[in-house]
């Protein structure tokens, strides 16, 4: 299982025994390195995304702290995101073509390629410069998907999380290689990516109540809903709420040290992190409270795992998960964004339907 990713922390007590440091690796290019001097260190992460991925996937079950969906895989983290969150797609191709090269089963793929939100042939807003290299960027990543969906490997990618249509949508607000001043103009022949690459899964998100959660994306391209939790929120007299439906998953010591959440005895200062500390051997284990398409996309990663595990054909794995999923029909048109039929079947909220594997798996 490669994790393309900001790194994994590959000493967090979950994951260090799934670790795998012989193929692990980092892409970032040596500028990346002036804001993180662990830059090309893969099992060390700055943000703590890709530890949070990794964490849903292969946490240890050893009777503490969380227990991953698939924890018996062989985690490779591929780094291809930078200390502020970047994806560049050079950065991101080159992982994706290693990750195929060194026959990988499966990678996840929780972000979306930077610095453009919607690759667009004509954007009317846009340079000429600026199309140029939408178009060669495009290029660049969609050939390496290919190049992975042939070599076999399975791709799974996450929706996003702008609660935005993807077949849609006419104003980006999120692509930082636009020059021009306030929402990018944009219309339906623009795509994000990898996420509207036919040779992914695009995985979008349900809440707690099986509905579509807000912030996920919408489109022909999701083909699978999983869980992938909800905001913590604070009331008046600042008590947090709804732990209850967030995804609580792995998160480094070392950023929550950074950002000043824990005690001199190493517990959490912060109703958003859980540290579990063992007085025995002076040693603890943190998590965090997140939601997002990111979090839902590693369910779905871990579940073709499993299957392989119990025998599927990897070419075949991706199929077997859509077929399995249980499908759930449009809502009531009271949204903004509209919830139609999806030509490979399912509708453009849900895809297929949610993630279930039933007799196919021991959760």
């Amino acid at each position: 299982m490669g994790i393309i990713d900001t790194g994994v922390d590959a000493t967090h007590p979950e994951l260090a025994a799934a670790y795998n440091t012989e193929d692990s690796r980092s892409f970032l290019p040596d500028q990346a390195c002036s804001m993180d001097p662990d830059c090309a260190d893969p099992g060390v992460d700055p943000l703590g995304h890709g530890t949070g991925v990794a964490g849903i996937i292969a946490a240890a079950r050893d009777g503490r702290g969380i227990g991953g969906a698939a924890p018996g895989v062989d985690l490779v983290s591929l780094k291809a995101g930078d200390a502020t969150g970047s994806f560049s797609t050079e950065a991101v191709s080159q992982a994706i073509r290693y990750g195929a090269d060194t026959e990988l089963d499966i990678l996840v793929m929780a972000f979306t390629t930077d610095p453009w939100f919607r690759y667009c042939t004509d954007a009317p807003g846009d340079t000429a410069e600026e199309r140029a290299q939408q178009a060669a960027d495009l290029e660049e990543i969609e050939s390496a998907l290919d190049y992975a969906a042939a070599h076999g490997t399975i791709l799974i990618a996450a929706a996003g999380n702008e609660g935005f249509d993807l077949d849609h949508g006419t104003a980006d607000w999120f692509s930082s290689g636009y020059s021009g001043q306030g929402p990018r103009e944009v219309n339906d022949s623009c795509v994000t990516m990898p996420a509207q690459s036919d040779a992914v899964i695009t995985v979008g998100a349900a809440n707690a109540t099986g509905e579509r959660a807000s912030y996920a994306n919408i489109g022909q391209a999701v083909d699978i809903v999983a869980p992938g939790g909800e905001p913590l929120w604070y009331d008046e007299d600042g008590v947090p709420h709804g732990q209850d439906t967030a995804i609580l998953t792995t998160v480094p010591q070392g950023l929550l040290r950074d950002a000043g959440v824990l005690a001199e005895d190493g517990s959490s200062t912060s109703p958003e992190v859980i540290a579990e500390c063992d007085q025995r051997t002076d040693t603890c284990r943190y998590y965090w409270y997140v939601c997002g398409t990111s979090y839902a996309a590693p369910q779905v990663a871990a579940a073709a795992a499993i299957l392989i595990a119990r025998g599927t054909p990897a070419s075949r794995a991706g199929n077997k998960l859509l077929a399995l999923a249980s499908p759930i029909g449009c809502p009531a048109q009271d949204s903004e964004l509209l919830c139609q039929d999806r030509a490979a079947g399912g509708n453009t909220w849900y895809g297929s339907g949610t993630l279930r594997l039933g007799r196919f798996a021991r959760w």
